[in-house]
């Protein structure tokens, strides 16, 4: 496997930071990593650039910076989501026995963390880790659909929509509509929109701060989307999302 000398450099001075030695001066580190003190000096200004490290005012030693904190947060939110999601995810399979999967946003993309199989034989299936981008499908358009303003925008201009059945979005106008049209509903449910034959449900959970921390999904084939099926799955979906939402800490009169 090939890797990038830099990095490891950097990730090994980040290794080296420990409850019994958290803060270390260029010197020291520059003595345990075998490396001059101009190159540690230059992979410790990058790192604090982009706060991975900060620098002591008292002792003028390196300690972890606060981005560390914020990543770690995320990390712990996905697995708090996914333990608190799970019960839910039972029952609600238990009662439509249809796919029920969960996701989050990772980067542009949507993330399936958890995944419950049903008893069909022509069913939906999405692998745990399997990723799709932000406009494609109910459980993707969720996520996109319910973030912060700015931060739904910076996502939509990156985005490069590409079809995937004829049924994919591909427009950015239409997207902000649907957009739109999801957040005022509370849900999203899309036709064959990545993988054609497949209906998907999907609400969004949301976090203690009410910011949008995963969304919850049902996927079953077209050929069992009955009218009334749907309507029991939306139901179902929404008092779960709910629940979650409540479980996690957030009042849903705090979501906007």
């Amino acid at each position: 496997m090939k890797t990038v000398g830099a990095v490891e450099k950097a990730l090994n001075i980040l290794n080296r930071f420990s409850q019994q030695k958290p803060e270390w001066s260029l010197a020291e580190l520059a003595r345990e990593l075998e490396l001059s003190k101009p190159t540690i000096l230059r992979l410790l200004n990058t790192l604090e650039k982009y706060g991975y490290v900060s620098r002591n005012r008292v002792t003028r030693k390196y300690r972890l910076g606060m981005r560390l904190f914020d990543l770690v947060g995320i990390v712990l939110s996905q697995i708090e989501v996914r333990a608190v999601a799970l019960p839910v995810m039972r029952e609600i399979m238990g009662k439509v026995d249809e796919a029920v999967y969960l996701n989050v946003i990772s980067g542009e993309e949507r993330v399936c963390i958890e995944f419950l199989d049903c008893s069909h034989t022509i069913k939906a299936s999405v692998n745990i880790g399997q990723r799709s981008p932000l406009y494609v499908g109910a459980s993707a358009l969720v996520l996109l659909a319910f973030q912060k303003e700015r931060d739904r925008e910076k996502l939509i201009n990156g985005l490069e929509l590409k079809p995937f059945t004829d049924s994919t979005i591909t427009s950015k106008q239409k997207l902000r509509q649907r957009l739109e049209e999801i957040r005022r509903k509370g849900y999203a449910v899309s036709w064959g929109e990545r993988n054609a034959g497949l209906v998907s449900l999907s609400v969004p959970v949301f976090d203690r701060h009410a910011e949008v921390a995963a969304s919850l999904s049902i996927g079953l084939p077209d050929a069992r989307a009955e009218p009334e099926k749907l309507d029991l799955c939306v139901k179902l979906l929404l008092e779960g999302g709910k629940a979650i939402s409540r479980q996690m800490g957030c009042r849903i009169d705090d979501v906007h």
